[in-house]
């Protein structure tokens, strides 16, 4: 098993009690830098082991690089338990993500879990002292290709608005990471509760797959929607 650990920010009390029981209960733990081995130490049993990602625009040179490491972490992955850990959020703008890409496509067998954390966004508007509770863009220079609605009780027309953009992949989160939690892909409901969250991706790349690249059977069902149930390990700089 894999799984991608978020550090948070930098504070170590930002630190969640599921990131440092996973720290403790992980067989071997890789990070990408000196600020997320300082984070991870203390909750580790034994020394984190640094990966070296280096900034190169060389593409073979960089494959080889993602190839080498990913190498590294299938080792432990197959045998036991490996944990890649990050600042930020493991799934929000980080190294994590390609890592896991190289990773399931050299081994798909693997099972990949991530646990989220707090990611640059809470952590600029608590720094900041501004409210982000307005619709607001986060970018870093590329195509926008995935975009979010909160509140989504109705999320069959907020699809079909987004539709209209050039959005094809939809996944509804209801009440996530409650004993409650529901989430729907594909066909959208009406109406939903208001603890309800919209994924809009385009379906050009990865965005919106499952963690482990497998199908889930939902364990509630109607003709309409696909579901699953059940408290979630998914939800990144963010991630380092």
């Amino acid at each position: 098993m894999l799984i991608g650990i978020s550090l948070g920010p930098g504070d170590p009390d930002l630190l969640t009690f599921k990131a440092a029981d996973a720290l403790r209960k992980s067989d071997k733990v890789f990070v990408p830098g000196g600020m997320a081995a300082d984070l991870a130490r203390p909750f580790c049993r034994f020394e984190p082991e640094l990966l070296d990602f280096p900034m190169i625009d060389d593409k073979e040179k960089l494959e080889e690089v993602w190839r080498r490491n990913a190498e590294k972490v299938i080792e432990h992955a197959k045998s036991g338990s490996a944990a890649f850990a990050c600042i930020g959020d493991v799934n929000t703008f980080s190294t994590f993500t390609r890592l896991k890409r190289v990773v399931l496509r050299m081994h798909p067998e693997i099972r990949v879990e991530t646990i989220p954390g707090v990611g640059v966004l809470p952590a600029l508007a608590s720094r900041f002292g501004i409210a982000l509770d307005r619709s607001f863009q986060v970018t870093d220079g590329s195509e926008i290709e995935t975009v979010i609605r909160m509140k989504a009780v109705r999320p069959k027309k907020a699809a079909e608005e987004l539709r209209n953009l050039g959005f094809d992949r939809f996944i509804l989160g209801v009440r996530l990471c409650t004993p409650d939690e529901r989430i729907i892909r594909d066909e959208m409901p009406e109406r939903s509760d208001y603890f309800s969250v919209l994924y809009a991706g385009k379906s050009t790349g990865e965005i919106g797959s499952r963690e482990d690249g497998r199908k889930t059977e939902s364990s509630r069902r109607n003709p309409e929607t696909r579901t699953e149930t059940g408290t979630s390990e998914d939800s990144g700089t963010d991630g380092q």
